[in-house]
């Protein structure tokens, strides 16, 4: 089995603080709504200050499923709403490449 992984790149039209908030809740109803959004661990602004995000889905399918529910999601729409730029990278990785950590 693999995982699907999307590292999400942008820049901000909101303050960071606000930012945050909404991608909380963003988070909180893309799982509630698509349960195969395994964990969406970190985002950080990088030094020429555009941002990444990475959203890690149990398959393409799934993620695919999720993106295409976009329109059933405002929580996610007023997250959106704040980027530009906005690019997505999609990255398969097997199971057997996860490092848990103990």
């Amino acid at each position: 089995m693999s995982y699907c992984a999307e590292l999400v790149t942008f820049t901000l039209t909101s303050d960071v603080d606000e930012y945050v908030r909404l991608r909380k809740a963003a988070i909180t109803e893309v799982k509630a709504a698509h349960p195969k959004l395994l964990a969406v661990p970190f985002c950080g602004r990088r030094a020429d200050g555009t941002w990444a995000d990475l959203w890690i889905y149990e398959t393409q399918e799934a993620a695919d499923a999720a993106n295409g529910d976009v329109e059933n999601l405002p929580e996610f729409l007023k997250m959106f709403a704040v980027l530009d730029g906005v690019e997505i990278e999609v990255i398969d990785f097997p199971e057997s490449a996860v490092s848990p950590i103990a």
